[in-house]
């Protein structure tokens, strides 16, 4: 296959690529991100989401398989102006060039929806994902305040699961969750004033988990949103969780129900 090779810092293709780690706002201008690494860069290649691959001089050799067979243009980069594109500070010397999806609407997410309202660290972000993923989740709804799933930091933590979770980010997250609602949806919070998390009751079969900002937790007129408040038990010396384990614990009881009651 064809490689264009491309040895400038200076290489006004490079400098474009180089936006996309930097912020939110270059990826929405450019409509693409970087899948950073092996790992990443196959899971995008394995949902058919890559327009391209970019590989270092030195890992041309390791991924001639890889660039073998994802049939699509393949760029080389000296090893200097490869490292200038990556985020992480070993890099493994492959990136895939993605596509921002179009926006997701509501009536996509499915059945079983985590809410994100203001969450911060993009860490979490990607472990939530890499969460819903593994529990059956169907859709993450996220607003204006909350971190950027396509950030190199949430990708990473992610392992891949961005591609399998279609996001909806809305504006208006109360009139969202409103929608949801009268789609019968059960809206979940976690609130220190809520009923005990384990106490028996019945469920619905559409799920929507809201997750909130890591110090201020959910804003109060999200949270007057839920139809059902939990508590999780505290036990310990600790005041609160997670937000990642706290989100973690609710999807997993949600399987655990779901299980338990075919």
């Amino acid at each position: 296959m064809k490689c264009e090779i491309i040895t400038s810092l200076q290489n006004l293709q490079v400098k474009k690529w180089r936006l996309l780690n930097k912020s939110h706002s270059d990826r929405l201008e450019q409509g693409l991100f970087l899948a950073e690494g092996e790992h990443m860069a196959q899971e995008a290649l394995q949902s058919g989401k890559a327009n391209a691959l970019i590989v270092s001089e030195k890992g041309k050799d390791k991924f001639a398989s890889i660039i073998q067979v994802a049939n699509l243009p393949v760029y080389v980069l000296a090893d200097h102006v490869f490292a200038a594109l990556c985020d992480a500070k070993t890099p493994q010397g492959i990136l895939a060039v993605c596509p921002l999806e179009e926006a997701h609407p509501l009536t996509s997410l499915g059945q079983r929806i985590v809410c994100l309202n203001g969450l911060q660290d993009p860490g979490n972000m990607g472990t939530i994902l890499r969460t819903m993923d593994a529990a059956g989740f169907t859709g993450l709804l996220i607003d204006g305040k909350t971190c950027d799933p396509f950030s190199p930091k949430a990708l990473r933590a992610s392992m891949g699961s961005v591609f399998r979770i279609p996001v909806c980010r809305v504006d208006d997250l109360g009139s969202a969750l409103d929608t949801l609602q009268k789609q019968d949806f059960e809206i979940l919070a976690g609130d220190l004033s809520g009923q005990p998390f384990f106490e028996p009751r019945m469920r619905k079969m559409n799920t929507c988990i809201i997750i909130g900002n890591e110090g201020a937790g959910i804003a109060p007129e999200i949270k007057e949103k839920a139809t059902l408040r939990l508590k999780l038990p505290m036990m310990g010396g600790a005041e609160s969780l997670n937000a990642a384990v706290a989100a973690a614990i609710m999807m997993y009881d949600d399987v655990r129900y779901r299980i338990t009651n075919p």
